[in-house]
């Protein structure tokens, strides 16, 4: 019964965004479980509460088309069941919440816990992370109500975008970014996504310069390598030139090199990066890529695993007060074009771009571009300061630095 009045309830826009972060699918039972994933995509889409005689089409025509006869016309009963479920007062509401919350935390453990017992390699930092994220969800304290006077509200915007792009055509158009945001960044292999993210960290005047720390999580290639790229993009010099002159090149790092970490982060999962930036407090992060982290819990398809890692890294940025900077890989239809949308990101339709507070699909035409460095920076999602559109710039690629 609980679980069916759960359902009824996030049929409502503002209680589903109040607490989506605190239940997952594989809390519920059977046919509702993929009911409540149905629910989760229409809310993802619409901004309109769900009606509850809108769920049947939902889940059988628009998300689910090729279910058969008899499971439509299971879903049907059980539709027709929550019609029939009365929608429970708000303290109960609350009290339902934390009957599902709390089991969904006691199975999550059991399975760690029976992994550990089977063989895995105990790492309890994943299964604290599970009970501090339970403790903040289901804590009624919730921020208090800004009553700022209209200087304080322009101060808190103004350090919202603390760290200035050093990209002119980003900080001309766009600013910066600061704690608390999600910005995504992406294109097709051998674009230049990792030189871009590294041309904001490292290059000159970028966030490492402006006195940001930076703790990026590589698991797309060897942190080495990408301490290598940045060293070059710091120092306007090769490999090969800093081999010859290594002093040269060491009296320049010298300047940033406090302020930049970066850690090789195959086996790591969103909690271990969440009791990382606990532990830290790094000013951004960033994760190439962030669709290779793994995330707590079992998924039977990869969306919804995709859309927890999502939902779990904006939950990062906010909790630790940390501008996220996001890495991940353009879909097929985005090769060799200079204009992309964030539709076009590899599995863009699993709730990515819904988290994000900034997408920048990065395009490239290699039939009409030579010399393999123009590039169009395609804003296509900005909730920091609203503007769209594609400025160009140039990237120098032996030295992994984006330029005008």
């Amino acid at each position: 019964m609980i679980e069916k009045q759960m359902i009824r309830l996030m049929l409502n826009k503002k209680f589903y965004t109040q607490y989506k972060g605190t239940l997952s699918p594989t809390v519920f039972a059977g046919d509702i479980s993929s009911l409540y994933e149905t629910i989760q995509k229409a809310h993802e889409k619409y901004d309109e509460d769900i009606k509850v005689d809108e769920l049947y089409s939902l889940h059988t025509t628009i998300f689910n088309p090729a279910l058969t006869r008899a499971a439509k016309e299971k879903f049907s009963e059980l539709v027709e069941d929550i019609k029939e479920v009365q929608e429970p007062s708000k303290e109960i509401a609350k009290d339902i919440m934390r009957i599902l919350s709390d089991r969904d935390l006691a199975q999550r453990i059991a399975v760690e816990s029976t992994e550990i017992f089977n063989g895995k390699d105990a790492n309890f930092n994943e299964i604290v992370s599970m009970i501090e994220k339970h403790k903040q969800n289901i804590n009624e304290e919730k921020t208090p109500a800004i009553t700022h006077d209209i200087n304080d509200v322009l101060t808190s915007l103004a350090t919202t975008s603390r760290w200035k792009f050093n990209i002119p055509v980003l900080r001309e158009n766009v600013g910066g970014i600061g704690g608390g945001n999600l910005m995504i960044a992406f294109a097709r292999p051998e674009t230049g996504k990792t030189a871009f993210w590294v041309s904001l960290c490292a290059g000159p005047d970028g966030f490492a310069d402006q006195g940001a720390k930076i703790h990026a999580f590589i698991n797309e290639e060897p942190a080495v390598r990408t301490q290598m790229r940045a060293i070059s993009c710091y120092t306007g010099m090769t490999r090969e030139q800093v081999i010859g002159d290594l002093d040269t090149a060491q009296s320049h790092w010298d300047n940033i090199k406090d302020n930049i970490f970066m850690f090789d982060t195959v086996d790591w999962s969103m909690d271990d990066i969440d009791a990382h930036c606990e532990k830290h407090k790094p000013d951004i992060v960033v994760i190439d890529q962030l669709d290779k982290i793994n995330v707590t819990g079992t998924y039977a398809r990869t969306d919804e695993k995709l859309r927890q890692i999502y939902t779990s890294v904006r939950e990062i940025a906010k909790r630790r007060d940390c501008a996220v900077i996001a890495i991940s890989q353009a879909s097929a239809d985005a090769h060799n074009r200079n204009s992309i949308s964030f539709d076009q990101m590899e599995n863009s339709k699993t709730g990515k771009a819904a988290e994000a507070d900034l997408i920048i699909g990065i395009g490239r035409n290699a039939n009409s571009d030579l010399e393999n460095k123009i590039r169009t920076l395609c804003i296509s999602k900005n909730k920091i300061n609203g503007y769209h559109g594609e400025p160009v710039c140039t990237i120098r690629r032996s030295i992994s630095r984006y330029e005008v």
